[in-house]
């Protein structure tokens, strides 16, 4: 399944008998062409008001690369006829975030981050799994089970660094926050699970 992550879609409205929009999108290597055939649709939903919103599924990477661009357009339905805006084309962009343990407490980090948006709408949450320096694996997903990845970390010289990343729209902020996790003690109720939004602020970066 390939990684995605989400991101909310707007429509506003320009007046009343509106019945339906949809949002087409799709994505392809930065200077492409969009490929339609390959892309995808949803239907955005009513918010109250003019406003209408969808939250699209977009791969954390085209053709192995974390940079690339989307692209995506408005199909709008009304009693009397149908209209199609103009294609928009975004540049997405991955960006590093790193966490760094001093002390050697956590076994793995994650990561989770939304954009900051103009409205007052929550952001759409996403969600990363970093990988530490030094381990003899490169991801998450290819750790070793809980039982030994403990005797893993802490085999490594201190200060421990986990890096993951981010995606949005080029020039957005992105707000983000750490999940730190410790498993595999010994003794399992040592095992713990914690937050840290920096006091409820979270942390920012510009892409």
């Amino acid at each position: 399944m390939t990684p995605v992550f989400g991101l909310r879609k707007s429509f506003v409205d320009p007046g009343p008998g509106i019945a339906m929009v949809q949002i087409h999108y799709t994505w392809s290597a930065p200077g492409a062409p969009p490929d339609w055939d390959a892309g995808d649709e949803m239907v955005l939903a009513p918010q109250g008001g003019p406003l209408r919103t969808a939250v699209l599924d977009v791969p954390r990477a085209v053709e192995g690369a974390a940079d690339f661009a989307l692209h995506h357009f408005f199909f709008v339905v009304t009693a009397t006829g149908r209209t199609s805006s103009p294609v928009f084309t975004e540049d997405i962009v991955g960006r590093e975030v790193t966490y760094q343990d001093t002390t050697g407490a956590y076994t793995s980090v994650g990561i989770v981050w939304s954009a900051v948006e103009d409205s007052a709408d929550p952001g759409v949450p996403n969600y990363t799994s970093t990988a530490m320096d030094g381990l003899p694996f490169e991801t998450a997903g290819a750790a070793p089970d809980d039982g030994s990845i403990y005797e893993f970390v802490r085999a490594q010289p201190l200060p421990h660094l986990f890096r993951g990343k981010v995606w949005g729209v080029r020039g957005s902020r992105i707000r983000y926050g750490y999940h730190l996790i410790r498993h595999g003690l010994p003794d399992p109720a040592g095992n713990t699970e914690s937050w840290d939004d920096n006091g409820g602020a979270g942390w920012t970066v510009q892409l």
